[in-house]
């Protein structure tokens, strides 16, 4: 378990690594810690993206997000649009505690010209969320859940030439997986409080 109050305390002096290289298509996501039912193992949300076949990345495990407007004129403000947009959550800047390290996206296991920030938000009240045409489902996972060895596996990802990419199922119940970009967000994020997810 990570409790609320030692997340907290780290990013107030976190660096994360921002690529400011001028790539054309940026992307936002959010990495929401829900503490209202304990704050000593945070529950973090996740939605899986609807069956859509204009999607790289139909029907995958995801943080809510998405790409970054003119109109978001300050970081983190896609990341917040996007998730009152997608599962009608609305996030306020005082609820943002930090970031990770910028990540470019990848599909098919290939580099995409897409880069992607994730903004770490903390919540201690989830009302009843109101799901858009681009999610399929929500769930909130406690870290602990995350964090248990038994639930790691691997998924084969054709495209990508029949490579196995690291992923951890929702549940001992629940065979869908978390993989790909969220994962190695999940890496990242998990790294920085010594926990160490296995990486490809």
């Amino acid at each position: 378990m990570i409790p609320e109050k030692a997340i907290r305390g780290f990013f107030k002096s976190h660096h994360p690594f921002i690529d400011d290289s001028d790539l054309p298509r940026r992307a936002e996501v959010a990495l929401v810690l829900d503490v209202s039912l304990d704050n000593n193992d945070p529950n973090i949300l996740f939605i899986q993206r609807a069956e859509c076949e204009k999607d790289p990345w139909s029907g995958q495990m995801a943080f809510p997000g998405g790409r970054r407007e003119t109109t978001d004129l300050v970081d983190g403000d896609a990341a917040r649009r996007e998730t009152a947009e997608e599962i009608g959550l609305e996030l306020g800047a005082a609820q943002l505690i930090g970031r990770l390290n910028d990540m470019r996206g990848r599909h098919g296991g290939r580099s995409a010209d897409l880069m992607i920030s994730c903004f770490v938000f903390v919540t201690d009240q989830i009302e009843q969320l109101a799901l858009n045409h681009e999610v399929a489902d929500v769930m909130h996972l406690p870290i602990s859940q995350l964090l248990d060895p038994s639930l790691r596996t691997s998924i084969r990802y054709d495209s990508a030439g029949d490579i196995d990419f690291p992923g951890i199922f929702l549940s001992a119940k629940d065979e869908r997986i978390i993989w790909g970009l969220t994962y190695r967000f999940l890496t990242d994020f998990f790294s920085l409080f010594d926990h160490h997810l296995p990486s490809r």
